[in-house]
């Protein structure tokens, strides 16, 4: 409709021009018909306008009027040819821009609906808040854009931070600005995004924390344009901070409560040691009275009365043994001193004062090469005693006892193993046996105060070491324990023996 009303206006305007044009321009009108409609309407309306043009002046203006004319002259016939080629070309060209304009069209709503929802998106952003400031020659900030959510998380609008980028900057407390400015300097310096975590005052004087995230880009005319995301940590830091008060309080907590076992340790241990040594002096004198009343009325009396002197002796005797083990055990933290030990010359005097035992049990003791530890050599021999004494003691009736040391050193770690063929002991009682005055026989069966295993494992842990046991009802025991190898010696004294 548009192509042939323009023609048909166009025809008329030339009509009414024919007085004044000269016939030898019959198309200059129509030219403008087929660009207008050209460049609204498009190709194939602009070609219809080329086409009812070429028939309208043939019809309505060119002699004869108001009748086609099939006899043009040469001039005529190529105006007629020259006006729909170049009509044909103007539709072309008409329709490609029209084309074009429509996908600019297209492509600016589609970038206008982009950039909406990318709005949309940012500025309910949960937490955050995007932004694009311009850094300009002079140092100036200025805000190209900032989402809406800052005036959640700061407490100002986007239009203070438009007229002055420092109702955002500013914000930021003044002793974390110089790492802010470090993390943008090192950006630019390297190209590479930075991240940084500062605090910032709300507009209601409340502190958050945020933790920034930004990268830079340098704009044909060396502008710098620095694209960011802001986001809201101020419940981390809460939670991190609570975390380190609760963490602060537990230590001092657990200093305090270590400090009141250290005391209370050294307090029973003292208690222990001063009522044990107070102890022997009135059982002596006991045990001696006792003994004395049983050599001098030993059969004047009844029977009975002899019986209740006996027992009362024995009591008194065994009343001894278990002070003098308590002593013992009691004396370990009070009288430590470490210092380079052979171990293979400690084991060597252990199974030297036990021929006796071995000789009267049949049983052998081996002893493989053994490294030089860092210990008190009594205390270390007084465990090792008391392990190849309970080896013997807790032998099997159908074979003779067998005692195998060994160690090797692992991480500046000497792992003994004492090993033999007794009777085992339930896993059950694994704990048990390590705890003072804790039996797992009658002392009718096995003589014996219950301290002796009590005595290794302070040892061992006096010295930082730990111990442990593995065992088979039947078959045997073996005790792991270690101790800290001596400076320098270790390894190759160690080496040296089992060459």
């Amino acid at each position: 409709m548009l192509a042939v009303g323009l023609t048909m206006l166009a025809l008329l305007v030339r009509l009414l021009l024919s007085f004044v044009l000269d016939m030898n321009v019959p198309y200059l009108v129509s030219f403008f018909a087929v660009m207008a409609t050209a460049i609204f309407a498009g190709f194939y309306p602009a070609l219809l306008a080329t086409v009812v043009s070429a028939v309208g002046v043939n019809y309505f203006i060119m002699a004869p009027v108001f009748r086609l004319n099939f006899a043009m002259s040469t001039s005529d016939m190529v105006g007629f040819v020259l006006f729909v080629l170049v009509g044909a070309s103007i539709a072309w060209l008409g329709g490609a821009r029209l084309k074009v304009f429509e996908q600019l069209r297209e492509t600016a709503e589609a970038l206008r609906e982009r950039e909406l929802q990318l709005r949309s998106l940012t500025d309910n952003l949960p937490g955050a808040m995007t932004y694009q400031v311009e850094r300009e020659p002079n140092g100036a900030s200025r805000f190209l854009y900032v989402s809406a959510n800052v005036e959640r998380l700061n407490g100002v609008t986007p239009h203070d931070v438009y007229a002055d980028a420092n109702a955002l900057y500013g914000a930021i407390l003044p002793s974390y600005l110089p790492s802010l400015l470090e993390a943008e300097e090192h950006c630019v310096r390297t190209g590479t995004p930075f991240e940084v975590e500062v605090p910032m005052r709300h507009s209601n004087g409340s502190v958050r924390w945020f933790h920034i995230s930004s990268s830079v880009r340098t704009l044909p005319g060396g502008r710098q344009v620095w694209d960011g995301v802001q986001f809201d940590v101020t419940e981390r830091h809460e939670a991190q901070e609570a975390l380190r008060r609760l963490n602060a309080e537990l230590e001092e907590r657990v200093r305090e409560r270590t400090a009141q076992l250290a005391r209370s340790n050294q307090e029973l241990e003292q208690f222990a040691y001063v009522a044990s040594h107070d102890l022997k002096a009135p059982l002596r004198t006991i045990t001696s009275y006792l003994q004395l009343l049983q050599l001098r009325y030993e059969g004047r009396l009844d029977e009975k009365a002899d019986m209740y002197i006996t027992f009362s002796v024995a009591a008194a005797e065994w009343m001894n043994v278990l002070i003098d083990d308590l002593l013992a055990y009691a004396r370990i933290g009070r009288e430590r001193k470490a210092e380079p030990v052979d171990a293979q010359v400690v084991l060597g005097n252990v199974v030297e004062s036990l021929q006796d035992s071995l000789r009267q049990s049949g049983g052998r003791v081996e002893v493989a090469a053994l490294p030089t530890i860092l210990a008190d050599e009594t205390q270390f021999r007084q465990m090792m005693q008391n392990l190849v004494e309970n080896a013997l003691k807790f032998r099997s009736e159908t074979r003779a006892p067998v005692v195998h040391v060994s160690a090797s050193v692992e991480d500046g770690m000497a792992h003994f193993e004492v090993a033999d063929n007794g009777i085992g002991i339930d896993g059950a009682y694994f704990d048990k046996i390590f705890q003072v005055f804790q039996r797992l026989h009658r002392r009718e069966d096995f003589l014996g105060s219950g301290v002796g295993l009590a005595i290794v494992k302070r040892v061992v842990e006096e010295h930082g070491g730990r111990i442990w046991v593995k065992s088979e009802v039947g078959v045997g025991t073996t005790f792991h324990f270690t101790f800290p190898v001596a400076p320098a010696r270790s390894e190759s004294a160690l080496q040296r023996r089992q060459m």
